[in-house]
């Protein structure tokens, strides 16, 4: 029971704040990509179908290649990954089921102009450098 709460609390939570920036509409529009530096939402969709597809085929080095190192995962006692070989080395560790269930939600721009898929307990957030998205925060409750 609690464990259906703490869910509805946080997609209820989740709406609030996601449902003014995009109501209606199949992911973020060109004026909330154009927030966070991007020219236009195609890199978004394009970046959020690689690595749905890379996850989906276990494709490690892929989903690596994704990452802005250092990176630190932000679970109960922390975990920073340096580069590129320790991500991989520690996928299992990263890519647990509820990562993987947070990149099957569709992307989203928080009003704080950062790119997040958000699922029930995990987060993953893009951050924009000279037009090119990476993975650099992940976040494991």
């Amino acid at each position: 029971m609690y464990g259906r709460m703490k869910a509805a609390m946080t997609l209820f939570l989740f709406l609030v704040t996601a449902l003014p920036l995009s109501a209606g509409a199949q992911g973020p529009s060109k004026a909330e990509c154009a927030s966070v530096g991007l020219k236009s939402c195609k890199p978004l969709d394009d970046f959020a179908f690689s690595l749905r597809s890379a996850v989906k085929a276990d494709d490690r080095d892929a989903v690596a290649a994704m990452v802005a190192y250092p990176i630190e995962i932000q679970v109960k006692d922390g975990l920073e990954i340096k580069d590129k070989a320790a991500f991989v080395r520690n996928y299992d560790l990263v890519l647990t089921r509820s990562v993987r269930d947070a990149i099957a939600q569709e992307p989203f721009v928080h009003p704080r102009k950062i790119i997040q898929f958000v699922g029930d307990q995990a987060q993953i957030w893009l951050g924009v450098e000279k037009g090119r998205l990476r993975i650099d925060t992940i976040i494991i409750e």
